[in-house]
């Protein structure tokens, strides 16, 4: 008989040993560990309704007042939540029966509740997800750096973005591997359901995987179908983030994204209990357990008999409930689910779309190692490759129908399949009628970006069902795009708003880069080889050369207005724009025309050393210095009918420098014409600059205007607007400086604040 210890998670052969195990120094240090880990639960509190502008200072202002604090967390994806934990249990105790709503100065309610209490673990079940992608760091930039060598040797954007597929796609001998693992599994599952079926879904089933992608199987038991669960916002907030992935002390890394877990999805851990073993189990009998009981029943089986399996864990506390385990030598990881049909026919019909459209599998390799070179492709509130596939499928399905819709797909179908209320039917292969023009990946690729650049979030969602653009029915997520079978599933709705508008810029900057260098060039960097830059990589092997660098600073400048009275913003943004066009004289032109006109970026045009680090550096110095602060502002972003897809600002190309010299004008005109209107008068003088050939600029200034009105609180009496300057070309950056400086003065005279 075998004895175990489950705080210090080892086995002992009898009791002896075992009672001199609980005296030593290891299970001594846990036992402390998990008394210091218990206090600092109970000392805590978790705090909701936290705002942008609050920070750790300010709430460490306020809630000190009920004692000492000894630590403070904010969420730092979403910043709706923050952890504060005190000194001692008092305090904590204090601050909870002070009330459940408090009050900052600013006028900001936050929500008060007792933090979450979870279970101690002495090890974390699984490596964090930075130390399984590190693991072969060195090896994968090597292969990065071929990869640029082999597209810049290519001669289309086509060419690069096969290579791509055949660099990035998983190797023969790790498919085979992997394949050979899934037989296995087959075969331990069918010995205990036999009337059962294994299949495997996701990448690895459609010919999309890397080296580096999870395996995602379903256990099919039987046809009954069991419908997703729908999570609490608290759950989805991060609530229990992290809090989980205890160590040896209750200091926990709050701030490292790893591998998460809900600490009640662990098993019941009686101490000092032997190992459960499976016990016999029908079909129906596992259906009708509950989910935690049944994932449990899976994980005793792939623990006790499942060749190769480690770290395994349930993870009932998802949409989805799912077995997770790792692979001893593969060192991949593998989610189990059972009965997801849902998740079959979505492979049927991922694997429909890769036959109808070949070109759809270079795509995706091509957008996801970009996304991934981003950091916005991954775990967390970001991107992953379900949704990027359907995010493609939608801008084909928009352009000129190159895609049909689900719908038309289902209607089509010989073998009708429902599960629930969802109507999963997918055609035979040997169906597809191709009827579409022979569009290049290359301007797959342009659509794709030119199309998310510029996409209006706020009123649009997309669906794959109706291949359509659909008004937006909820305003609580920025992005939209909804499950192909499953039509009440936002598929982004992990994604968070910061990254959504950094995929925005990104995009937008990517347009720019196949507008200017998407032509073979001899011995130098073009096409997809610039876009896919790596951030990662170290600063001190970039190439500086201070006089390529691009000011950042002097590209963006913001005007903040203060009203005492209510406005309108409508007649606002009018008045804004008639000073501008009809007194200072910029003349409105179209988006179109600033992009046609913007000169190529010196850094892409001249001689680049083709590899990643250079590369790297070289574009973030051109481009990314442009991105805009997502951080501070929001945009909105709509097509236009007449411009698809054109982004709603205001675009101004400057040809007179009328904010010169006007003071000097101002006191002769005054004398001449006293009784003239202010708006008049300064008609006046910007005309007669305008006759000068001293403000009469050679090459105009290209700039871009949007006007914000912000919300006002309670508290305040007054509204506040805000008017952002961006300067549209790498030029001019001094007299851009200059004329934003006299915005900022002569806008708030103007309208009489």
């Amino acid at each position: 008989m075998v004895f175990r210890c489950d705080l210090c998670r080892i086995e002992v052969p009898d009791e002896h040993v075992l009672a001199d195990h609980t005296k030593g120094k290891r299970h001594q240090a846990l036992l402390n560990a998990r008394e210091r880990f218990e206090i600092s639960q109970n000392s805590s509190i978790y705090i909701s309704r936290i705002k942008p502008e609050h920070d750790e200072n300010i709430l460490k202002d306020y809630f000190s007042r009920f004692g000492q604090i000894k630590n403070c967390f904010i969420d730092k994806e979403k910043h709706t939540y923050a952890i504060v934990e005190y000194e001692n249990i008092d305090s904590a105790n204090k601050c909870l029966e002070h009330s459940d709503e408090h009050k900052l100065n600013d006028g900001s309610r936050l929500k008060v509740k007792q933090r979450n209490h979870h279970e101690f673990k002495s090890k974390r079940m699984l490596i964090s997800e930075q130390e399984f992608l590190n693991i072969n760091k060195e090896k994968e930039i090597e292969q990065h750096a071929i990869m640029v060598q082999k597209l810049n040797n290519q001669l289309t954007i086509d060419e690069q973005a096969e290579t791509i597929v055949e660099q990035e796609k998983i190797t023969d001998e790790l498919f085979k591997m992997r394949e050979e693992f899934f037989k296995e599994l087959e075969i331990m599952f069918i010995k205990y359901f036999p009337e059962a079926k294994l299949c495997l879904t996701g990448s690895m089933a459609n010919s999309l995987a890397t080296n580096l992608s999870d395996m995602d199987i379903v256990l099919i038991l039987n046809d009954t179908y069991i419908e997703a669960q729908h999570l609490s916002s608290s759950n989805n907030s991060g609530e229990s983030m992290n809090i989980d992935e205890n160590s040896y002390s209750n200091d926990i890394d709050m701030n490292q994204n790893k591998f998460k877990r809900n600490a009640s999805d662990e098993s019941s851990n009686h101490s000092l209990s032997p190992p459960l073993q499976p016990k016999s189990c029908s079909v129906d009998d596992l259906l009708q357990m509950s989910i935690t009981d049944r994932l449990d029943y899976i994980r005793r089986l792939l623990r006790s008999y499942a060749a190769y399996v480690c770290h395994v864990q349930r993870i009932a506390q998802a949409r989805c409930p799912v077995v997770r385990f790792c692979h001893k030598q593969q060192k991949f990881f593998c989610e189990l689910s059972i009965n997801n049909h849902l998740a079959v026919a979505n492979t049927d019909l991922i694997r429909y779309f890769l036959a109808f459209e070949p070109k759809l599998r270079p795509l995706l390799y091509t957008i996801r190692l970009w996304l991934k070179q981003k950091d916005l492709l991954g775990k967390g509130h970001r991107f992953n490759t379900y949704t990027i596939f359907w995010m493609i499928v939608c801008t084909l399905q928009l352009d000129n129908q190159q895609l049909p819709n689900v719908q038309t797909l289902t209607e089509c179908a010989t073998h009708k399949r429902q599960y629930g209320p969802w109507n999963c039917s997918v055609p035979d292969i040997s169906q597809i009628q191709r009827n579409i023009l022979n569009v290049s990946i290359e301007n797959m690729l342009h659509n794709f970006f030119l199309f998310y650049s510029t996409f209006n979030a706020n009123q649009y969602e997309l669906s794959p069902w109706s291949g359509k653009l659909e008004c937006k029915t909820s305003n609580t997520i920025s992005f939209s795009i909804f499950d192909p079978f499953e039509h009440n599933h936002n598929l982004t709705s992990n994604i968070s708003q910061s990254n959504w508008l950094k995929f925005q810029e990104e995009c937008s900057l990517v347009n720019q880069i196949l507008d200017e260098c998407s032509r073979k060039r001899q011995h130098k960097s073009w096409g997809l080889s610039l876009i896919l830059t790596r951030k990662s990589l170290p600063k001190q092997n970039f190439i500086h050369e201070q006089q390529q660098q691009y000011h950042h600073t002097q590209s963006i400048h913001t005007i903040e207005l203060n009203f005492s009275n209510q406005i309108n913003e409508e007649q606002f943004e009018k008045t804004i724009q008639f000073i501008l066009k009809d007194i200072l004289l910029f003349e409105q032109i179209n988006y179109e025309i600033i992009r046609k006109k913007r000169p190529a970026s010196s850094l892409i045009i001249e001689n680049t050393n083709v590899t990643p680090n250079s590369l790297a550096e070289q574009l973030d110095e051109t481009l990314s210095s442009k991105r805009r602060r997502i951080d501070d502002d929001e945009y909105t972003l709509t097509p236009i009918k007449d411009i698809p897809y054109s982004k709603e600002k205001i675009y101004f190309q400057v040809i007179y420098r009328t904010w010169q010299d006007r003071r000097k004008l101002k006191r002769h005109i005054d004398d001449e014409n006293k009784n003239l209107s202010m708006f008049d008068r300064e008609k006046l003088i910007s005309n007669k600059l305008k006759e000068g050939n001293n403000h009469h600029l050679e090459t105009p200034i290209y700039l871009s205007i949007e006007i914000k009105l912000l919300p006002t609180t309670i508290d305040e009496n007054h509204n506040k607007a805000n008017i952002r300057l961006e300067l549209q070309t790498n030029e001019h950056h001094q007299l851009f400086a200059d004329l934003s400086h006299f915005l900022n003065l002569y806008l708030p005279k103007m309208l009489e604040i």
